[in-house]
Parts: structure tokens; C-alpha cells; sequence
């Protein structure tokens, strides 16, 4: 790589603001970023956007890798809510309000009254100390690569952003894409991100050099997308999503993994294990149903269902029905160091989306060593690695069925573990470090800054 990767976090400021648990996207973001191969390239710069305006921020490598430390995992955070409340004093009012909204202008106000220390304070508790000043990164050439890694299609100056860059200097874009849900399907989304994100992707592919995606099935939703819009065609990679996410976490259980199942009051009794935000897509109702009817058919042989996944878009007709489902526990705010171990407990895992841009929770469950039910919808099997058990979403009586074997078989699931842990044994698994060398390939230049 001849010239510089420019890796933009914008995102995960913008996440960290807010939330202290990664969903799906930033857990890929921050486990790409925090990659030896990408952490150890002296050409990659972590960089940030400011609200409204087109300069961009360095953003400390240490702090992102540092997401991946359970003991520096606040600090980190802390940091990164100081930094974004530091961007926010050198955005230009105009330019800014035109990307904010209003859960913006607690840090907006912070941001103009210089109290950037104290957020980090608050959020680290530790005594306030002096932040370094913002450092401008100097701009890219065509030489360059600017990377987005797919998760800031809500904002709608993004875009204008980006193509104004390229435009000045040169120089080259590289894309992810996690899916194309937002246009495919609208009705999954809240109707101001089903506009907006169709909105900003239609601008921006143009400007396209190089694309990214996390699955071969989102490579074809994409190419579609191209060619039904005559875009010129551009290399497409896939990015292939690490096995190791919760490496540090794979030893035997322990005094800590059975305190964070106490923590959620998940002790002492068999559990079926849900992971995902609750939101329509992916396919709850038909879960709890099924668990309904193996409960009027099979009693107390069925385990109770543990779901873990935080409230999503027009949620509230299932989040009421999780409440008040009998044998059913609904966590909201689990750490990914608990999670680990929640995976592990669990008798096994069911996947029932509609449709998925890969699947992390399949992914998850079987690294763990953990059986999992899986839908075919989308990129699911792509993520089983034919370790999974699949059906039809569109077909319940598929899902009962394989439930109800697994219950009522413990053989049939112990073989399925047995499987499962050769599987791990003896075959190669994507690692993160993986896939922080096929980004930097994709960023690769020849000496006259062109494409080799």
C-alpha cells in the first residue's frame, strides 16, 4: 500500500455517544479496527468527521483497540464521548445543525462550553485531566484510500461529505456494505432512515472505487443494485467476519462466567438463547409462537427462552409480548463479556430472521461451540458454515419441528456439539487479523496511485 488508508470512526463516536453496547455493525467496525494487521499498518489513520463541516480528525488507535480490553473498555468510551464532544466546537452552526438531531444538542452545548473533560470525567469516574487538542489530518491524495466501513447512512450530509473529498483531492473510496435492507424492504425501518439511507447510497455509489461487503449473498444485492441503476462496476470483496470475537473468553467456565449469569438471573435451569435487536425483521413473533405451541405439547420439557437484543424500530407489540410470555426472560443490556458466557450456557441458539446481511449471532453461537437453528433468509447459511441447522422463516412448523427434536432427543444435540466442536478443531475459521488484511489489500495502490 503505497499511500494512506483513511479509516473513518465517525460511527462508532457517533454510537459511543450514546450507547456503551455495540450492536451488530459496531462490533464488526471495532473488531476490524482493533485488528493487528490494521493496528500495526503504519498507513492507517483513524479518522473522524466534525458535524457540518470537511476537515477531518485523528482519532487515537490505543482508544479503539482499547474497546477490546474489558478493563479499559470505559475508559475507551469515556475518551471517545470526549473527542466527540470536542468535534462538536469545531463544527460550523450552520453546517451542523443541518446533520443533527435533537439527541445532538446536550453534546453540542457541551462541546461550545469547553467541558470535554468533564465528559470523559463523569463517564470514566476519574477526575477530570487535560484532553489533547483536535489534530487536523492532513488532507488525502489521489494516491490515498478513504475508508467507510458502512454505518453512517443516516446522516444526511454524509454523502455530500464524502463526494466533495474526492472531488478536491482524488482521492479514492472504498465502501462496506452490511446490506441493502433499507431499499429492498423499507417496511423493517423507521420511514425516516427508509428514506434517508436509499438517499445517501444512491448519491454517494458513483463516487465508488472499491466495495466491501459481508457476505457473498450482500455482494449480489449489491451488483444487482449497480446494474439496475447503470452504474459502471467496481472490484467487490467480501470481507470475511472473524471467528474470534470472544477468543479471550473460550476457557472453561468459571467463578466470573457464573456471576454474569447470576447477574441476569439466568441460573440453575436449561435456557433456549435468542441474540439480536427486536425489531421486525427478525422474526420474533413466530419464535414465541412456536415456543407456545411445544409448550402446550410437550409441558415442562421445554426449556425457558432467553432474549438478548436491545429495543428496535416499531418493537412495541413484541417488547409487550416478551414481557408478559411466561418462561420467557428478555435482556436488554448485556455486556459482550457477558454475553460469552451466556452463549456458553445456553442449550443451544435460534436464528429466525427473515433475511440477514450475514448473521453474527449464528456465527457467535457455533464459535462458542453452541448448537444454532438457523433461517435461510438472506446470508444465514453463508454464516452456519453447514454447522447450523436451517428452515424455512416463512414455515413454522419447520422451526417447531427442529426445536422440539433437540428437546425431546438430548442424543441428537449432544451429537450436534460433538460436530460442531471437530468442525472447530480441525478446520480453518476467518480470524479478525483475516479480515483486517483483505481491507488492506482492497486498499492497496501502484506507485502512480491507480488501481493495480
Amino acid at each position: 500500500m503505497t499511500g494512506r488508508l483513511l479509516f473513518d470512526v465517525t460511527g462508532l463516536l457517533h454510537w459511543y455517544a450514546f450507547f456503551s453496547n455495540p450492536s451488530g455493525t459496531q462490533r464488526v467496525i471495532e473488531k476490524l479496527c482493533s485488528s493487528t494487521a490494521v493496528q500495526q499498518n503504519k498507513q492507517v489513520e483513524f479518522v473522524a468527521r466534525a458535524f457540518g463541516g470537511d476537515n477531518l480528525y485523528r482519532v487515537d488507535g490505543v482508544t479503539l483497540r482499547d474497546l477490546q480490553d474489558p478493563l479499559q473498555r470505559r475508559a475507551a468510551i469515556a475518551r471517545l464521548r470526549a473527542l466527540f464532544t470536542m468535534t462538536m466546537r469545531q463544527a460550523r452552526p450552520g453546517g451542523a445543525l443541518s446533520d443533527m438531531t435533537i439527541i445532538h444538542v446536550p453534546y453540542f452545548l457541551l462541546g461550545l462550553a469547553r467541558l470535554a473533560p468533564l465528559v470523559e470525567a463523569w463517564f470514566s469516574r476519574r477526575l477530570p485531566t487535560a484532553l489533547p487538542s483536535l489534530e487536523v489530518v492532513r488532507e488525502p491524495g489521489p494516491q490515498d484510500m478513504f475508508f467507510n466501513p458502512g454505518d453512517l447512512w443516516w446522516q444526511k450530509q454524509y454523502a455530500p461529505f464524502v463526494l466533495r473529498l474526492k472531488a478536491r483531492t482524488g482521492v479514492k473510496l472504498v465502501q462496506m456494505i452490511h446490506d441493502l435492507f433499507f431499499i429492498e424492504r423499507p417496511d423493517w425501518f423507521s420511514p425516516t432512515f427508509a428514506r434517508i439511507f436509499p438517499s445517501s447510497f444512491r448519491k454517494l455509489a458513483p463516487g465508488v472505487d472499491r466495495w466491501l461487503t459481508n457476505s457473498a449473498f450482500v455482494t449480489g444485492q449489491l451488483r444487482t443494485y449497480l446494474e439496475s441503476h447503470s452504474l459502471p462496476p467496481r472490484p467487490v470483496e467480501v470481507l470475511p467476519l472473524g471467528w474470534d470475537s470472544f477468543a479471550a473468553s473460550r476457557a472453561e467456565d468459571g467463578p466470573g462466567a457464573a456471576a454474569a449469569l447470576r447477574r441476569y438471573g439466568i441460573v440453575g435451569e436449561p435456557f433456549i438463547l435468542f441474540v439480536g435487536t427486536v425489531e421486525p425483521r427478525k422474526n420474533l413473533a413466530t419464535l414465541l409462537d412456536v415456543m407456545e405451541d411445544l409448550r402446550r405439547d410437550l409441558g415442562a420439557r421445554v426449556p425457558k427462552l432467553v432474549v438478548v437484543g436491545g429495543y428496535g424500530w416499531s418493537a412495541k407489540d413484541i417488547a409487550a409480548r416478551l414481557r408478559r410470555t411466561p418462561h420467557t426472560s428478555w435482556l436488554t443490556r448485556v455486556r459482550d463479556v457477558d454475553l460469552s458466557a451466556i452463549y456458553r450456557a445456553a442449550l443451544f441458539t435460534v436464528s429466525p430472521s427473515f433475511s440477514e446481511g450475514w448473521g453474527l449471532p449464528v456465527q457467535e453461537s457455533i464459535a462458542h461451540g453452541v448448537p444454532c437453528i438457523a433461517s435461510t433468509g438472506g446470508a444465514l447459511r453463508e454464516s452456519g458454515r453447514g454447522l447450523a441447522v436451517h428452515f424455512d422463516p416463512l414455515d413454522p412448523a419447520s422451526l417447531k419441528s427442529a426445536i422440539a427434536h433437540w428437546i425431546t432427543d438430548g442424543a441428537a444435540l449432544q451429537r450436534e456439539r460433538a460436530r460442531i466442536a471437530e468442525a472447530l478443531g480441525s478446520e480453518h475459521f476467518p480470524t479478525w487479523n483475516d479480515a483486517g488484511q483483505v481491507l488492506l489489500k482492497q486498499a492497496s495502490l501502484d506507485g502512480n496511485g491507480s488501481h493495480p
